[in-house]
Protein backbone atom coordinates (compact mmCIF):
# COMPACT_ATOMS: atom_id res chain seq x y z
CA UNK A 1 0.00 0.00 0.00
CA UNK A 2 2.84 2.45 0.71
CA UNK A 3 4.19 1.97 -2.80
CA UNK A 4 0.82 2.75 -4.38
CA UNK A 5 0.33 5.93 -2.35
CA UNK A 6 3.82 7.11 -3.22
CA UNK A 7 3.26 6.79 -6.92
CA UNK A 8 0.01 8.67 -6.76
CA UNK A 9 1.57 11.59 -4.93
CA UNK A 10 4.47 11.72 -7.38
CA UNK A 11 2.15 11.93 -10.35
CA UNK A 12 0.11 14.66 -8.64
CA UNK A 13 3.21 16.75 -7.99
CA UNK A 14 4.32 16.38 -11.62
CA UNK A 15 0.98 17.57 -12.90
CA UNK A 16 1.08 20.55 -10.55
CA UNK A 17 4.52 21.62 -11.84
CA UNK A 18 3.32 21.39 -15.47
CA UNK A 19 0.33 23.63 -14.77
CA UNK A 20 2.54 26.26 -13.12
CA UNK A 21 4.90 26.29 -16.12
CA UNK A 22 2.07 26.74 -18.58
CA UNK A 23 0.66 29.61 -16.54
CA UNK A 24 4.01 31.39 -16.57
CA UNK A 25 4.41 31.05 -20.31
CA UNK A 26 0.89 32.35 -20.90
CA UNK A 27 1.49 35.36 -18.72
CA UNK A 28 4.70 36.26 -20.58
CA UNK A 29 3.26 35.83 -24.11
CA UNK A 30 1.30 38.67 -25.84
CA UNK A 31 -2.43 38.27 -25.94
CA UNK A 32 -3.66 36.22 -28.94
CA UNK A 33 -6.34 37.46 -31.31
CA UNK A 34 -9.80 36.27 -30.58
CA UNK A 35 -10.97 33.40 -32.75
CA UNK A 36 -14.29 34.13 -34.45
CA UNK A 37 -16.28 30.93 -34.94
CA UNK A 38 -17.36 30.23 -38.53
CA UNK A 39 -21.11 29.95 -38.67
CA UNK A 40 -22.26 26.58 -39.98
CA UNK A 41 -24.55 26.54 -42.97
CA UNK A 42 -28.08 26.17 -41.79
CA UNK A 43 -30.05 23.53 -43.68
CA UNK A 44 -33.21 24.80 -45.33
CA UNK A 45 -36.39 24.32 -43.41
CA UNK A 46 -38.45 21.32 -44.46
CA UNK A 47 -40.99 23.56 -46.13
CA UNK A 48 -38.44 24.72 -48.78
CA UNK A 49 -37.77 21.20 -50.15
CA UNK A 50 -40.00 20.42 -53.15
CA UNK A 51 -42.72 18.01 -52.27
CA UNK A 52 -42.94 14.79 -54.19
CA UNK A 53 -46.53 14.46 -55.32
CA UNK A 54 -48.50 11.42 -54.48
CA UNK A 55 -48.43 8.58 -57.01
CA UNK A 56 -51.94 9.39 -58.19
CA UNK A 57 -51.40 8.67 -61.87
CA UNK A 58 -53.22 6.79 -64.59
CA UNK A 59 -51.18 4.26 -66.54
CA UNK A 60 -52.27 3.36 -70.07
CA UNK A 61 -50.91 0.83 -72.55
CA UNK A 62 -49.45 2.57 -75.63
CA UNK A 63 -48.49 0.56 -78.72
CA UNK A 64 -46.10 1.40 -80.22
CA UNK A 65 -44.15 3.44 -77.70
CA UNK A 66 -41.52 4.61 -80.20
CA UNK A 67 -41.67 5.11 -83.95
CA UNK A 68 -39.93 7.07 -86.68
CA UNK A 69 -40.35 8.38 -90.23
CA UNK A 70 -37.95 9.34 -93.01
CA UNK A 71 -39.59 12.01 -95.14
CA UNK A 72 -38.49 14.56 -97.71
CA UNK A 73 -39.94 18.06 -97.87
CA UNK A 74 -43.39 17.82 -99.46
CA UNK A 75 -43.94 14.20 -98.39
CA UNK A 76 -46.37 12.80 -95.82
CA UNK A 77 -46.96 9.63 -93.85
CA UNK A 78 -49.15 8.33 -91.08
CA UNK A 79 -49.06 5.74 -88.30
CA UNK A 80 -51.66 4.08 -86.10
CA UNK A 81 -51.22 4.02 -82.33
CA UNK A 82 -53.37 1.83 -80.09
CA UNK A 83 -54.15 3.16 -76.59
CA UNK A 84 -55.64 0.66 -74.12
CA UNK A 85 -57.08 1.32 -70.66
CA UNK A 86 -56.29 -1.49 -68.18
CA UNK A 87 -57.75 0.45 -65.22
CA UNK A 88 -61.08 -0.19 -63.51
CA UNK A 89 -62.44 3.25 -64.34
CA UNK A 90 -63.08 5.23 -67.52
CA UNK A 91 -60.17 7.40 -68.71
CA UNK A 92 -60.45 10.50 -70.90
CA UNK A 93 -57.73 10.67 -73.56
CA UNK A 94 -56.83 14.01 -75.10
CA UNK A 95 -53.66 13.68 -77.30
CA UNK A 96 -51.25 16.61 -77.00
CA UNK A 97 -48.06 17.42 -78.93
CA UNK A 98 -45.17 18.05 -76.55
CA UNK A 99 -41.80 19.33 -77.72
CA UNK A 100 -38.70 17.52 -76.57
CA UNK A 101 -36.50 20.11 -74.83
CA UNK A 102 -33.25 18.38 -75.85
CA UNK A 103 -34.00 18.18 -79.56
CA UNK A 104 -31.99 20.35 -81.98
CA UNK A 105 -34.99 20.70 -84.27
CA UNK A 106 -38.48 21.61 -83.04
CA UNK A 107 -41.26 19.95 -84.95
CA UNK A 108 -44.03 22.37 -85.85
CA UNK A 109 -47.40 21.31 -84.43
CA UNK A 110 -49.08 22.25 -87.70
CA UNK A 111 -47.25 19.34 -89.37
CA UNK A 112 -49.17 16.80 -87.26
CA UNK A 113 -52.85 15.85 -87.27
CA UNK A 114 -54.26 13.38 -84.73
CA UNK A 115 -57.55 11.57 -85.34
CA UNK A 116 -59.71 11.32 -83.29
CA UNK A 117 -58.92 14.47 -81.34
CA UNK A 118 -60.09 12.84 -78.08
CA UNK A 119 -61.69 9.66 -76.78
CA UNK A 120 -63.22 8.04 -73.71
CA UNK A 121 -61.65 4.68 -72.88
CA UNK A 122 -63.95 2.32 -71.06
CA UNK A 123 -62.70 0.60 -67.93
CA UNK A 124 -61.04 -2.82 -67.95
CA UNK A 125 -59.70 -2.99 -71.50
CA UNK A 126 -61.31 -0.19 -73.44
CA UNK A 127 -59.09 0.93 -76.32
CA UNK A 128 -58.92 3.38 -79.21
CA UNK A 129 -56.81 3.58 -82.36
CA UNK A 130 -55.38 7.02 -83.08
CA UNK A 131 -54.12 7.95 -86.54
CA UNK A 132 -51.18 10.35 -86.48
CA UNK A 133 -50.60 12.02 -89.84
CA UNK A 134 -47.39 13.94 -90.56
CA UNK A 135 -47.06 16.33 -93.50
CA UNK A 136 -43.68 17.95 -94.20
CA UNK A 137 -43.94 21.33 -95.96
CA UNK A 138 -41.88 22.01 -99.07
CA UNK A 139 -39.66 24.54 -97.29
CA UNK A 140 -38.90 22.39 -94.24
CA UNK A 141 -35.33 22.41 -93.00
CA UNK A 142 -33.45 19.12 -93.11
CA UNK A 143 -32.84 17.64 -89.68
CA UNK A 144 -33.84 15.08 -87.05
CA UNK A 145 -37.04 16.15 -85.31
CA UNK A 146 -38.13 14.59 -82.02
CA UNK A 147 -41.46 15.12 -80.32
CA UNK A 148 -43.93 13.38 -78.02
CA UNK A 149 -47.61 12.67 -78.36
CA UNK A 150 -48.93 12.67 -74.78
CA UNK A 151 -52.34 11.04 -74.48
CA UNK A 152 -52.88 12.21 -70.88
CA UNK A 153 -51.27 14.88 -68.70
CA UNK A 154 -49.87 12.31 -66.22
CA UNK A 155 -46.20 12.99 -65.56
CA UNK A 156 -43.45 11.23 -63.68
CA UNK A 157 -43.31 12.51 -60.06
CA UNK A 158 -39.70 13.75 -60.10
CA UNK A 159 -39.34 17.01 -58.08
CA UNK A 160 -35.96 17.96 -59.55
CA UNK A 161 -36.73 17.31 -63.23
CA UNK A 162 -36.99 20.73 -65.00
CA UNK A 163 -39.17 19.30 -67.78
CA UNK A 164 -42.22 17.10 -67.32
CA UNK A 165 -41.83 13.44 -68.23
CA UNK A 166 -45.12 12.24 -69.65
CA UNK A 167 -46.00 8.68 -68.80
CA UNK A 168 -48.64 7.90 -71.42
CA UNK A 169 -46.77 9.18 -74.46
CA UNK A 170 -45.48 8.13 -77.87
CA UNK A 171 -41.93 9.15 -78.86
CA UNK A 172 -42.01 10.27 -82.49
CA UNK A 173 -38.81 10.76 -84.54
CA UNK A 174 -39.06 12.40 -87.96
CA UNK A 175 -36.00 12.63 -90.18
CA UNK A 176 -36.42 15.26 -92.86
CA UNK A 177 -33.93 14.71 -95.66
CA UNK A 178 -33.15 15.36 -99.30
CA UNK A 179 -31.13 13.17 -101.66
CA UNK A 180 -27.98 14.82 -102.99
CA UNK A 181 -28.33 16.04 -106.55
CA UNK A 182 -24.77 15.02 -107.45
CA UNK A 183 -24.21 11.52 -108.83
CA UNK A 184 -20.67 10.14 -108.37
CA UNK A 185 -19.10 7.14 -110.08
CA UNK A 186 -17.01 5.30 -109.02
CA UNK A 187 -17.08 5.52 -105.25
CA UNK A 188 -14.00 3.36 -104.79
CA UNK A 189 -10.82 2.98 -106.83
CA UNK A 190 -8.60 -0.03 -106.12
CA UNK A 191 -5.71 -0.97 -108.35
CA UNK A 192 -2.31 -2.63 -108.47
CA UNK A 193 0.37 -0.23 -109.60
CA UNK A 194 4.02 -0.76 -110.44
CA UNK A 195 6.99 1.13 -109.10
CA UNK A 196 8.22 3.80 -111.51
CA UNK A 197 5.11 3.85 -113.72
CA UNK A 198 2.24 6.30 -114.24
CA UNK A 199 -1.50 5.61 -114.12
CA UNK A 200 -4.63 7.61 -114.90
CA UNK A 201 -8.09 7.32 -113.33
CA UNK A 202 -11.40 9.08 -113.93
CA UNK A 203 -14.27 9.99 -111.61
CA UNK A 204 -17.53 10.86 -113.35
CA UNK A 205 -19.93 13.43 -111.92
CA UNK A 206 -23.47 14.32 -112.93
CA UNK A 207 -25.46 17.24 -111.54
CA UNK A 208 -29.17 16.37 -111.61
CA UNK A 209 -30.20 19.69 -110.09
CA UNK A 210 -31.23 22.92 -111.70
CA UNK A 211 -28.28 24.97 -110.44
CA UNK A 212 -24.53 24.86 -111.01
CA UNK A 213 -22.57 23.18 -108.21
CA UNK A 214 -19.03 24.11 -107.26
CA UNK A 215 -16.49 21.38 -106.45
CA UNK A 216 -12.99 21.40 -104.96
CA UNK A 217 -11.37 17.92 -104.87
CA UNK A 218 -8.80 17.43 -102.13
CA UNK A 219 -6.96 14.38 -100.80
CA UNK A 220 -7.78 13.44 -97.21
CA UNK A 221 -5.41 10.82 -95.82
CA UNK A 222 -6.88 8.80 -92.98
CA UNK A 223 -4.24 8.83 -90.28
CA UNK A 224 -5.02 5.43 -88.84
CA UNK A 225 -3.76 3.83 -92.05
CA UNK A 226 -0.26 4.99 -91.12
CA UNK A 227 -0.40 2.77 -88.07
CA UNK A 228 -2.11 -0.17 -89.74
CA UNK A 229 0.22 -0.34 -92.73
CA UNK A 230 3.36 1.05 -91.07
CA UNK A 231 3.41 4.00 -93.43
CA UNK A 232 2.17 4.72 -96.92
CA UNK A 233 3.80 3.33 -100.07
CA UNK A 234 4.10 6.91 -101.37
CA UNK A 235 3.01 10.40 -100.35
CA UNK A 236 0.17 12.54 -101.67
CA UNK A 237 2.54 14.55 -103.84
CA UNK A 238 2.72 11.57 -106.19
CA UNK A 239 -0.93 12.23 -107.11
CA UNK A 240 -2.13 15.04 -109.38
CA UNK A 241 -5.81 15.96 -109.52
CA UNK A 242 -7.38 18.06 -112.26
CA UNK A 243 -11.05 19.02 -112.26
CA UNK A 244 -13.36 21.85 -113.29
CA UNK A 245 -14.53 24.27 -110.64
CA UNK A 246 -18.20 23.83 -111.48
CA UNK A 247 -20.48 20.98 -112.54
CA UNK A 248 -23.20 22.65 -114.64
CA UNK A 249 -26.87 22.21 -113.92
CA UNK A 250 -28.19 19.02 -115.53
CA UNK A 251 -24.66 18.42 -116.85
CA UNK A 252 -21.65 16.19 -116.29
CA UNK A 253 -17.99 16.69 -115.41
CA UNK A 254 -14.86 14.60 -114.96
CA UNK A 255 -12.28 14.54 -112.19
CA UNK A 256 -8.94 13.19 -113.44
CA UNK A 257 -6.41 11.50 -111.15
CA UNK A 258 -2.84 10.88 -112.30
CA UNK A 259 -0.37 8.86 -110.21
CA UNK A 260 3.38 8.73 -110.74
CA UNK A 261 4.46 5.83 -108.57
CA UNK A 262 7.93 6.63 -107.20
CA UNK A 263 10.77 4.27 -108.06
CA UNK A 264 11.37 1.88 -105.19
CA UNK A 265 7.91 2.34 -103.67
CA UNK A 266 6.63 -0.67 -101.73
CA UNK A 267 3.49 -1.52 -99.81
CA UNK A 268 0.07 0.12 -100.04
CA UNK A 269 -1.39 3.60 -100.30
CA UNK A 270 -4.76 4.53 -98.78
CA UNK A 271 -6.57 7.84 -98.79
CA UNK A 272 -9.86 9.46 -99.67
CA UNK A 273 -10.58 12.08 -102.30
CA UNK A 274 -12.97 14.62 -100.85
CA UNK A 275 -14.72 16.08 -103.87
CA UNK A 276 -15.61 19.27 -101.97
CA UNK A 277 -19.11 19.36 -103.41
CA UNK A 278 -20.95 22.56 -102.51
CA UNK A 279 -24.37 20.91 -102.53
CA UNK A 280 -26.79 22.39 -100.01
CA UNK A 281 -28.96 19.26 -100.17
CA UNK A 282 -26.20 17.18 -98.58
CA UNK A 283 -24.66 19.75 -96.25
CA UNK A 284 -23.99 18.20 -92.87
CA UNK A 285 -25.75 14.97 -93.79
CA UNK A 286 -23.85 13.15 -96.48
CA UNK A 287 -20.18 13.70 -95.63
CA UNK A 288 -19.25 10.18 -96.76
CA UNK A 289 -21.11 10.60 -100.03
CA UNK A 290 -18.61 13.23 -101.17
CA UNK A 291 -15.63 10.93 -100.57
CA UNK A 292 -14.08 8.54 -103.10
CA UNK A 293 -11.83 5.96 -101.45
CA UNK A 294 -8.42 5.32 -103.04
CA UNK A 295 -6.52 2.10 -102.43
CA UNK A 296 -3.37 1.21 -104.39
CA UNK A 297 -1.10 -1.81 -103.99
CA UNK A 298 2.42 -1.35 -105.31
CA UNK A 299 3.27 -4.43 -107.33
CA UNK A 300 6.89 -5.43 -107.92
CA UNK A 301 7.98 -7.77 -110.70
CA UNK A 302 9.91 -10.66 -109.12
CA UNK A 303 13.38 -11.38 -110.47
CA UNK A 304 13.82 -14.87 -109.03
CA UNK A 305 11.52 -17.75 -110.00
CA UNK A 306 9.33 -19.71 -107.66
CA UNK A 307 10.82 -23.23 -107.34
CA UNK A 308 9.13 -26.52 -106.53
CA UNK A 309 10.96 -29.82 -106.01
CA UNK A 310 9.25 -33.15 -106.71
CA UNK A 311 10.20 -36.78 -107.29
CA UNK A 312 9.12 -39.36 -109.84
CA UNK A 313 9.10 -43.13 -109.43
CA UNK A 314 8.42 -43.95 -113.07
CA UNK A 315 9.73 -42.76 -116.43
CA UNK A 316 6.26 -41.54 -117.45
CA UNK A 317 5.72 -38.19 -119.21
CA UNK A 318 5.43 -35.07 -117.05
CA UNK A 319 2.68 -32.54 -117.65
CA UNK A 320 2.82 -29.06 -116.07
CA UNK A 321 -0.12 -26.69 -116.01
CA UNK A 322 0.07 -23.11 -114.69
CA UNK A 323 -3.02 -20.91 -114.22
CA UNK A 324 -3.41 -17.26 -113.27
CA UNK A 325 -6.72 -15.58 -112.40
CA UNK A 326 -7.32 -11.86 -112.59
CA UNK A 327 -10.31 -10.32 -110.85
CA UNK A 328 -11.74 -6.88 -111.33
CA UNK A 329 -12.42 -6.18 -107.64
CA UNK A 330 -13.39 -2.51 -107.36
CA UNK A 331 -10.95 -1.41 -110.04
CA UNK A 332 -13.17 1.17 -111.65
CA UNK A 333 -11.97 4.47 -112.99
CA UNK A 334 -9.22 3.32 -115.33
CA UNK A 335 -5.64 2.58 -114.38
CA UNK A 336 -4.15 -0.82 -115.10
CA UNK A 337 -7.53 -2.53 -114.82
CA UNK A 338 -9.45 -0.65 -117.47
CA UNK A 339 -7.02 1.13 -119.76
CA UNK A 340 -6.79 -1.62 -122.38
CA UNK A 341 -2.99 -1.33 -122.29
CA UNK A 342 -2.44 -3.96 -119.62
CA UNK A 343 0.72 -6.00 -119.86
CA UNK A 344 -0.04 -9.55 -120.95
CA UNK A 345 0.26 -12.28 -118.36
CA UNK A 346 2.98 -14.87 -119.04
CA UNK A 347 5.33 -17.34 -117.36
CA UNK A 348 8.97 -18.29 -117.79
CA UNK A 349 9.06 -22.00 -117.01
CA UNK A 350 12.24 -24.02 -116.44
CA UNK A 351 12.35 -27.75 -115.58
CA UNK A 352 15.54 -29.43 -114.38
CA UNK A 353 15.90 -33.20 -114.36
CA UNK A 354 17.64 -35.62 -111.96
CA UNK A 355 21.08 -34.69 -113.35
CA UNK A 356 20.45 -30.98 -112.79
CA UNK A 357 20.27 -30.21 -116.48
CA UNK A 358 17.50 -28.16 -118.04
CA UNK A 359 14.93 -30.40 -119.70
CA UNK A 360 13.22 -29.51 -122.93
CA UNK A 361 9.62 -28.38 -122.35
CA UNK A 362 7.01 -28.41 -125.08
CA UNK A 363 4.18 -25.92 -124.67
CA UNK A 364 1.10 -27.82 -125.76
CA UNK A 365 -1.67 -25.31 -124.96
CA UNK A 366 -2.49 -21.74 -124.03
CA UNK A 367 -6.00 -21.07 -122.73
CA UNK A 368 -7.93 -17.88 -121.99
CA UNK A 369 -11.04 -18.00 -119.86
CA UNK A 370 -13.42 -15.19 -118.94
CA UNK A 371 -16.54 -14.50 -116.92
CA UNK A 372 -18.98 -12.13 -118.65
CA UNK A 373 -22.06 -10.51 -117.13
CA UNK A 374 -24.93 -9.09 -119.12
CA UNK A 375 -26.39 -5.76 -118.18
CA UNK A 376 -23.41 -3.44 -118.31
CA UNK A 377 -20.51 -2.74 -116.02
CA UNK A 378 -20.66 -1.52 -112.44
CA UNK A 379 -17.81 0.77 -113.46
CA UNK A 380 -19.94 2.53 -116.05
CA UNK A 381 -21.82 5.67 -114.97
CA UNK A 382 -25.59 5.15 -114.99
CA UNK A 383 -26.00 7.88 -117.60
CA UNK A 384 -23.54 6.10 -119.94
CA UNK A 385 -24.85 2.53 -119.75
CA UNK A 386 -26.75 2.76 -123.02
CA UNK A 387 -23.64 3.81 -124.93
CA UNK A 388 -21.20 1.41 -123.27
CA UNK A 389 -22.82 -1.87 -124.24
CA UNK A 390 -24.42 -4.62 -122.21
CA UNK A 391 -21.43 -6.92 -121.64
CA UNK A 392 -19.05 -6.73 -118.71
CA UNK A 393 -16.12 -9.09 -118.17
CA UNK A 394 -15.57 -9.40 -114.45
CA UNK A 395 -12.71 -11.92 -114.28
CA UNK A 396 -10.25 -13.67 -116.60
CA UNK A 397 -8.03 -16.75 -116.42
CA UNK A 398 -4.82 -17.49 -118.29
CA UNK A 399 -3.44 -21.04 -118.56
CA UNK A 400 -0.20 -22.45 -120.00
CA UNK A 401 0.37 -26.20 -120.36
CA UNK A 402 3.74 -27.98 -120.95
CA UNK A 403 4.93 -31.56 -121.34
CA UNK A 404 8.35 -33.19 -120.97
CA UNK A 405 9.80 -36.69 -121.15
CA UNK A 406 10.12 -38.16 -117.68
CA UNK A 407 12.54 -40.41 -115.86
CA UNK A 408 12.95 -41.66 -112.33
CA UNK A 409 14.55 -39.22 -109.92
CA UNK A 410 14.32 -35.78 -108.32
CA UNK A 411 13.14 -32.77 -110.34
CA UNK A 412 12.98 -29.00 -109.86
CA UNK A 413 10.36 -26.76 -111.46
CA UNK A 414 10.97 -23.01 -111.72
CA UNK A 415 8.18 -20.50 -112.54
CA UNK A 416 8.81 -16.79 -113.05
CA UNK A 417 5.48 -14.92 -113.49
CA UNK A 418 5.06 -11.67 -115.42
CA UNK A 419 2.17 -9.29 -114.61
CA UNK A 420 0.51 -11.92 -112.48
CA UNK A 421 -1.02 -11.35 -109.05
CA UNK A 422 -1.17 -15.03 -108.11
CA UNK A 423 -0.97 -18.37 -109.88
CA UNK A 424 -1.64 -22.05 -109.39
CA UNK A 425 0.33 -24.97 -110.79
CA UNK A 426 -0.33 -28.67 -111.40
CA UNK A 427 2.35 -31.33 -111.94
CA UNK A 428 0.97 -34.57 -113.39
CA UNK A 429 3.10 -37.65 -113.91
CA UNK A 430 1.81 -40.17 -116.43
CA UNK A 431 -0.26 -40.17 -119.56
CA UNK A 432 -3.11 -37.66 -119.53
CA UNK A 433 -6.59 -39.13 -119.71
CA UNK A 434 -8.51 -38.21 -122.82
Amino acid sequence: MKTKIYRTVSISLALLLMLVSVACITAAAPPAAAVVPVPMETPPPPGDVPDVPDMNITKLQISPRHTGMDLMPGESDKITVTVKNPNNETVSVDPMIKDQPYSDYVLDETWITITPASAELEADGGEEEFTISVVIPDDAERGHYITQIAFTDDVMPTPYEPYPMYINALDLHVSVWKPPVMQIQPRYIHDRVESGKGYDYTINLKNTGGEDIEIGPELKTEQWYHYETMGQAFENDAITITAPQVVPANGTATVNIHIEVPIGAKGEYHSGLDLGIDDSSSEGWYDDSEMVQLNFEVWTQPTEPYTKEFATETAAPITIEIESNRYRYDMCGGGSSGSGDDEEQSFDVVLRGPEGDEVTLTRTAVEHHGSVNLGGSDCTPPWEIASSGMYDEGSTSYIERYTANGEIGNWELGILPHYVEAFEYTIEIGELET
